[in-house]
């Protein structure tokens, strides 16, 4: 009896334990998401590029889950009380970021999310608070040879739905055109550069970072948060993350052309 009950027992040590992953569904909702193809150029708005790279990493990550925009946006479409919602909702935040937390998680319920991730992308100058889409000031420079220092904000805010929280909020800048503020495109061919530039500053950069944040709020890390040294005026402390310091060099000499280090936002290592 009491072989087999050591048999037993060491039978019960032996069996693999069933381990239970905790998985995070958020929305993210571009601030352009409904702007499908309305500027000149008919390229993606800055903030749905952003996004999809965003959810990219997200849904890379096993922790945290994200709809694809396409998904989002055929279910908003089949609902028009909800398009209705969503659209009023999302020129609320994308001209003064403006949070409409009520909306928000309505919204939200919609696709059975408790999270929300705002995204807005907009072009302005040091001069004026008017907030341009990057393909609209790409239009004006080209066409009446505007040269002025553009500059690419993009603002990104986690939203807890349940309790109508702010999770985490992040302030992303680049500079537009090349040193002399030279922002245009003669031709298709360069206006398409200007997309794959972006894309590349999304993919390396912006994408990267406000993923890696918004997981971070949800997996916390045990390394001590390093706060950024750059631009950290009118922010919370718990704004600015930085894993791993020495890989900021690798990212660093892969540089895009034309940024500075301004560019790079916050942003998290070794996630």
């Amino acid at each position: 009896m009491k072989i087999f009950l050591k048999l037993l027992l060491l039978f019960a040590v032996m069996l693999p334990l069933k381990t239970y992953a905790v998985t995070f569904n958020v929305l993210v909702l571009p601030a352009d998401l409904l702007n499908v193809c309305t500027n000149y150029y008919c390229h993606e708005e800055v903030s749905n590029i952003f996004a999809e790279d965003v959810i990219e990493n997200f849904n890379a990550s096993a922790g945290v889950n994200a709809p694809s925009l396409e998904s989002v946006r055929a279910a908003i479409a089949a609902n028009p009380t909800l398009k209705a919602l969503t659209t009023n909702t999302l020129r609320k935040y994308n001209r003064a970021n403006n949070i409409d937390m009520e909306a928000v998680k309505k919204i939200s319920d919609a696709f059975s999310a408790k999270s929300v991730l705002l995204i807005s992308s907009t072009a302005m100058t040091k001069k004026s608070n008017l907030r341009r889409s990057v393909w609209e000031v790409l239009d004006l420079s080209s066409s009446f040879g505007i040269v002025y220092p553009y500059e690419l904000e993009t603002n990104a805010v986690l939203i807890d739905t349940v309790n109508g929280l702010v999770m985490w909020s992040g302030n992303y800048k680049k500079k537009l055109g090349n040193n002399n503020n030279e922002f245009k495109a003669k031709s298709p061919s360069e206006a398409a550069l200007k997309v794959e530039q972006l894309d590349m500053y999304g993919k390396a950069i912006v994408g990267r970072s406000i993923a890696q944040n918004v997981i971070l709020r949800f997996f916390p890390k045990t390394s001590n948060p390093v706060v950024s040294p750059k631009s950290t005026e009118n922010a919370a402390p718990s704004t600015f993350f930085r894993m791993n310091p020495p890989s900021y060099d690798t990212l660093r000499s892969k540089e895009i052309k034309g940024e500075n280090e301004s560019d790079f936002g916050e942003i998290i290592y070794g996630l």
